[in-house]
């Protein structure tokens, strides 16, 4: 689906020069402290499509789709209460956020953010407050709005060629090139090889069944492309203000 269309944007993301910047456990702590509001807004692209393919309202009335309801839940079970390394239930966020205090990556901003919007509810001000850089703020807040307003055809290809299907690929890149190790760092490396396992073998196939039951004309087609695009040039832009990050922090080192 969409391969034709979505390989130059495909490849620009893959041969990201990010990849190649990443050698020092300093660079992950840089990494880290800023991709986590990805980790976190990912969840809203996931509930959005768990409201719309099951029933979260009450009473309760049966969906339309048991297929695509069971997909959707399967993939919320794992990122939500997924097994962790200590085998007890844990959200692949929360995995995340234990994994950065594991390598010292600092956590305040996005304790903050997440402090911040708990009681006020304002995105834009709990960004602010959290002094997330403005590549970070223009990604999540492009997520938010996605999950807020866009069709939902658009919702599930942003949710599968923005995440899912990329993000197996990358974190594999990201392994290889750390070489950090389990002993090292057994958290982070868990959290990592659960994504690649997860996404390339149950969720990524399950957001692509998804997709494809609601292509069912050439306008949701093409709206759904532009979604896709939308959310790997987002990407791009993220590793961009990254990788300004680590280049920084190497000019000062």
């Amino acid at each position: 689906m969409f391969e034709q269309e979505l390989r130059p944007y495909q490849d620009r993301l893959a041969q990201h020069p990010i990849y190649g910047a990443i050698r020092s456990v300093e660079h992950v702590r840089i990494f880290m402290s800023h991709h986590v509001f990805a980790v976190w807004d990912f969840m809203s692209l996931a509930k959005r499509l768990q409201r719309d393919f099951t029933c979260v309202e009450l009473p309760w009335m049966p969906v339309l789709n048991e297929d695509s309801a069971r997909l959707i839940n399967e993939i919320i079970t794992g990122e939500e209460s997924d097994i962790g390394h200590d085998g007890h239930p844990v959200s692949h966020f929360r995995l995340y956020l234990d994994a950065m205090t594991e390598v010292s990556a600092p956590t305040e901003k996005i304790d903050t953010f997440i402090h911040q919007f708990a009681h006020s509810y304002s995105l834009g001000k709990s960004l602010d407050q959290s002094r997330a850089p403005a590549y970070v703020k223009t990604f999540v807040k492009h997520t938010i709005k996605t999950a807020r307003n866009s069709s939902t055809a658009e919702v599930a290809s942003s949710f599968l060629f923005g995440r899912e299907d990329p993000i197996p690929q990358m974190f594999q890149t990201l392994m290889e090139r750390w070489g950090l190790t389990a002993h090292q760092a057994p958290k982070l490396t868990y959290y990592l090889n659960r994504h690649i396992e997860v996404d390339s073998g149950d969720h990524g196939p399950g957001a692509q069944k998804i997709l494809s039951r609601l292509i069912i004309t050439p306008q949701v087609r093409e709206k759904a492309l532009q979604a896709a695009i939308d959310a790997i040039e987002h990407r791009i832009k993220l590793w961009n203000g990254i990788y300004r990050e680590i280049k920084k922090s190497d000019a000062y080192a």
